[in-house]
């Protein structure tokens, strides 16, 4: 079953508006007030930006990001696949899209958070001629580019922890899966974590999802194999969100006090349009406010009928 199809029977997507334009356009919720500005802050969850020299990808980006800026949140969380394609393509594309997507994503203002995808990660598809025993097979390169595969950071009071979901097993395949160093190092970061601080986690691959559990035939669909063994650390602890990416749809979920969210995509349908569900190509605003977290996904004017080459 195809996860697009099943969108069409099984969802209802929140893309309506639901508040004011507010300096933003297509925004689709209110700008709440920051009663504490030592508590209160915005950021900018976007994912699946895919970005390419084809189909005006760096100039739909640029829209993007430059309507983020409007919006003034504190920092943004990039939630991967920043590129397409670097997992089945040669060397010196992979080289120019990592240096297309770092000269793009300099026209956001202040500190971007760096998720890895699977699209940024070099050789990890039978199709590509790059093979495992060279020297930027796997993920050197967008540690290269953007650091580290898996941290945390702190901001006033909140605990975020961003996780590698891409595994890769031989020969050259993609394995959605958090390997046991990953895995002890999430266990360290979480014990020195008190069980009050409320706590995001982002991941690129889905930890839990509707869509992902329910949309492949011969499997547990799109999430990460061992999901269970970072829910196994999570439990006992204040996990206030969840943010995926991935899929290309926006999808809310709440269970137990936690929200999970899969993103959109910044892309869209890969630069071809909507998604055949209706999500549009778009980025989650996310505002706390008084120890909560409010989400709402956000358009932008973009269409891909104005860059078909």
């Amino acid at each position: 079953m195809l996860r697009r199809n099943f969108l069409q029977s099984a969802f209802a997507l929140s893309l309506a508006p639901a508040g004011k334009l507010i300096g933003v356009p297509y925004l689709q919720q209110d700008i709440l007030p920051k009663t504490d500005t030592t508590r209160d802050f915005d950021f900018v969850y976007f994912t699946d930006t895919h970005l390419q020299p084809e189909l005006g990808a760096a100039q739909g980006c640029a829209k993007c990001f430059h309507q983020i800026n409007e919006a003034h949140p504190e920092f943004c969380i990039a939630g991967g696949d920043q590129v397409f394609d670097v997992c089945e393509q040669g060397l010196d594309r992979a080289h120019r899209l990592f240096k297309l997507y770092k000269q793009t994503e300099s026209e956001l203002n202040g500190k971007v958070y760096h998720v890895v995808g699977n699209h940024d990660v070099v050789g990890i598809n039978q199709r590509s001629p790059v093979e495992p025993g060279d020297l930027e097979y796997g993920k050197k390169l967008y540690e290269d580019n953007f650091g580290k595969r898996y941290y945390s950071f702190d901001y006033k009071g909140w605990h975020f922890i961003v996780l590698d979901s891409i595994g890769i097993e031989y020969y050259k395949i993609f394995h959605p899966h958090f390997d046991g160093a990953q895995l002890g190092w999430l266990k360290d970061d979480l014990a020195t974590t008190p069980a009050t601080t409320p706590v995001i986690v982002v991941t690129h691959v889905p930890i839990a999802s509707v869509l992902g559990s329910l949309s492949s035939e011969d499997g547990p669909g799109p999430i990460v194999s061992n999901a269970y063994e970072v829910h196994r650390l999570l439990a006992g602890h204040n996990v206030k969100l969840v943010l995926q990416g991935h899929l290309h749809v926006w999808e809310r979920s709440h269970y137990a006090g936690t929200d999970y969210i899969i993103g959109g995509a910044v892309c869209g349908e890969w630069w071809k349009g909507k998604m055949e569900d209706g999500s549009s190509e778009g980025y989650t605003l996310c505002q706390v406010r008084g120890g909560e977290v409010f989400t709402s996904y956000v358009t932008y004017p973009w269409r891909a009928a104005d860059h078909t080459s």
